[in-house]
């Protein structure tokens, strides 16, 4: 939803939420076209749609967008197929999977989640807190740039008490969705540059120390060599 009112403001100059409540069809509708015409995943629509919806609390919302029916060919996946897929369909987790990949949470922080621990800061970033992380400590977790909706749309509307998922399922990859949102968010902080070098032993020049260093903090890791060996190449 920060996105939506965000895109709101810079596009429309509404700075009220009872005006944004006013054009909320005609802006929603606006908005999600956008993103289809630029191609965004048909998961990522609908789960938008299904947020903006429950924010307004108009189930009809943006009714006229047509978004792209969903196929399997469009499930792409950070790593190469393993034995385990045939009892893991994608296509049926898609919430865990684009929540996993904008904060990057081990699976036992993501089932212990509660919903409650999802906030947004007083400059409007959206955090996720691991109260209990690896050696027991705590962190905050930015949620990645322009995946907020992937987030909120699992939470809005719910008891603050509430875990956020009942269910992880045993044959989610977690790992590779932790993999490819610390991959994400250093081409974030080095402004889409690209990733480290495949192969051989890294030299300082080869990589991003502070971008490197952002990811290590978001995932709990103290190594910062391990973060570059297993996240980042």
């Amino acid at each position: 939803m920060l996105a939506f009112i965000n895109w709101a403001r810079t596009t429309h100059g509404i700075t009220r939420l009872t005006w944004l409540d006013k054009r909320a069809d005609e802006l929603a509708t606006e908005y999600l076209t956008a993103h289809v015409v630029a191609d965004r995943s048909a998961y990522t629509v609908q789960t938008e749609r299904a947020a903006l919806r429950l924010f307004f609390g108009n189930w009809s919302l943006a009714a006229s967008v047509s978004i792209p029916r969903r196929t399997r060919s469009t499930i792409t996946r950070s790593r190469g197929p393993v034995g385990h897929d045939r009892h893991f369909q994608p296509a049926h987790w898609q919430a865990h999977i684009r929540f996993a990949q904008a904060c990057g949470l081990r699976r036992a922080e993501l089932r212990d989640l509660r919903v409650r621990d999802v906030y947004t800061a007083e400059d409007g970033t959206l955090f996720v807190h691991v109260k209990n992380g690896k050696g027991g400590k705590a962190r905050e977790v930015p949620v990645l740039p322009d995946h907020e909706e992937d987030v909120l749309a699992v939470v809005q509307g719910r008891a603050p008490h509430e875990k956020v998922f009942d269910h992880i399922p045993k044959h989610m990859d977690v790992h590779s969705y932790r993999r490819d949102s610390a991959q994400r968010r250093y081409l974030h902080h080095t402004a889409g540059k690209a990733l480290p070098p495949v192969g051989g032993r890294l030299k300082q020049k080869d990589y991003d120390p502070a971008a490197a260093q952002q990811v290590s903090w978001a995932l709990g890791h103290n190594r910062l060599d391990v973060v570059l060996r297993h996240y980042l190449r």
